[in-house]
């Protein structure tokens, strides 16, 4: 059950309506937001928020190294995903604008042998509506082969000769197969690699000197290890995706300061004319236009992206009607970032936000530890084990790491590395079954062998 959070100074605000809040107050509620999450252990990583052209909170939260104690701050470089798409097709509008292409194009003017070429425009690669199979839905290829380099014919293999889902134009359906193609056509039209275009055209023009596409191979302090959750001071480290399997769809790292110059670049029409944002930001289907989420808040339109990549969560998102930036970026992947969002958002315009309530943990005697102990079954072929380990009560699923479990009550304890809840339950006051909740919502009963 979340709790209503309302401050003297929102309480005021709401009843007021017309107060003005000063930056630095917009800053302390800004903080208690993320500390909140962050001591719930979902939020680990780097908070940029502006408003009116003016930053008014820039901070870093958690571990950027977790085995080492790093902090994360303003400065660690973390990977963003599907954020990448914004940049990939404002490269596309720009080749436009310089004459080299036209969104009208026809897939098979780039690729002659793509089968239904004659009828994909670049369009419907920029807007999700090509029919496309996603190749990040192939779980086999995800699983086992992500992690190693690809050439383009590798990766065009995993799509080209899937079918169509719908006629192009006639759906949407979020592919990151599209925004490959779109990298590809980006290099055969300027005869240079996909990065260094990137690089030549968006990030050396707006200064963006801490952002570049080769995450793996990047040697720099600054660089966050990517989690899958951090519980404490622990946490399980994530694969690195290769850059050739990311790519234009998603390779794309950067830092919390260099992605508000991006944020700035789009709100003041820099790279292209006032007439191709507004055309880019545009709601085509779905609240999607050219490689950004369309949508409206409070009464103005609001754009951005969201992102994510084993290891990595990314969250950006601006009002244009009053240069409200919200850039959220994390190396743990069990953020749910745009939960966090909507309620900085919410806090900046003056409305009322919610937080969720912080569990306390207590501590139950060795005796009462020692009942849960024992494997629980859910079948044949999934199991947890429930053991003690220097006075912790510790649980493993079949195949997977060991997670703590923190006692809120007796027979209720939590998870910190994802949002999890687990009730053991009694028969004649023995333990005979666990009950695994996720984010409140009951998923899995197991009982005790």
């Amino acid at each position: 059950m979340k709790k209503l959070i309302r401050t003297a100074l929102i309480g005021l605000l709401v009843i007021c309506g017309a107060v003005s809040v000063s930056a630095q107050d917009k800053a302390k509620v800004v903080d208690s937001i993320l500390r909140t999450y962050n001591k719930l252990g979902k939020f680990n990583g780097t908070a940029l928020v502006a408003q009116y052209g003016r930053v008014i909170y820039d901070k870093g939260y958690g571990y950027k190294d977790a085995a080492t104690k790093q902090k994360n701050d303003s400065n660690t470089i973390y990977q963003i995903g599907s954020i990448t798409k914004t940049f990939t097709s404002t490269l596309i509008l720009m080749l436009q604008e310089q004459g080299k292409l036209n969104i009208t194009d026809k897939l098979s003017k780039y690729f002659p042998d793509y089968p239904d070429g004659d009828r994909i425009t670049i369009a419907n690669l920029l807007t999700h509506t090509s029919g496309i199979y996603n190749y990040t839905e192939d779980t086999s290829f995800m699983s086992k082969q992500m992690l190693s380099h690809k050439t383009q014919d590798d990766m065009i293999k995993l799509f080209k000769d899937k079918p169509l889902a719908f006629r192009p134009g006639a759906k949407f359906s979020y592919s990151n197969s599209n925004y490959m193609l779109l990298g590809y056509i980006i290099e055969k039209v300027t005869g240079k690699t996909y990065y260094a275009v990137l690089r030549e055209m968006i990030f050396v023009p707006l200064g963006m000197n801490n952002s570049g596409a080769d995450f793996v191979g990047l040697k720099n302090k600054n660089k966050a290890t990517g989690y899958l959750g951090i519980d404490g001071d622990n946490g399980v480290k994530a694969p690195f995706v290769d850059s050739s399997v990311s790519y234009s769809a998603g390779c794309i790292y950067t830092t919390a300061p260099d992605m508000y110059k991006w944020a700035n670049a789009v709100l003041h029409h820099e790279l292209l004319s006032a007439a191709i944002w507004d055309s880019a930001t545009t709601n085509r289907m779905d609240n999607y236009g050219y490689g950004w989420m369309v949508g409206e808040l409070y009464g103005g339109k609001s754009i951005g992206h969201n992102g994510g990549v084993h290891g990595f969560v990314s969250n950006l998102y601006m009002t244009p009607n009053d240069a409200s930036v919200v850039i959220l970026l994390s190396n743990s992947m069990d953020a749910d970032l745009a939960e966090i969002r909507r309620q900085i958002t919410a806090a900046i315009n003056n409305k009322p936000f919610e937080l969720p309530e912080i569990r306390r943990e207590i501590k139950l005697d060795p005796k009462t530890l020692a009942e849960y102990v024992g494997v629980y079954d859910y079948n044949p072929s999934f199991s947890i084990r429930v053991y003690i380990e220097n006075g912790k009560l510790m649980g493993q699923a079949t195949n997977q790491n060991p997670f703590q479990l923190y006692a809120a009550r007796k027979d209720f304890f939590f998870l910190k590395v994802v949002d999890a809840q687990t009730t053991f339950v009694r028969d004649s006051g023995k333990v005979t079954k666990m009950m695994l909740r996720q984010a409140g919502v009951p998923i899995l009963t197991l009982v005790k062998k």
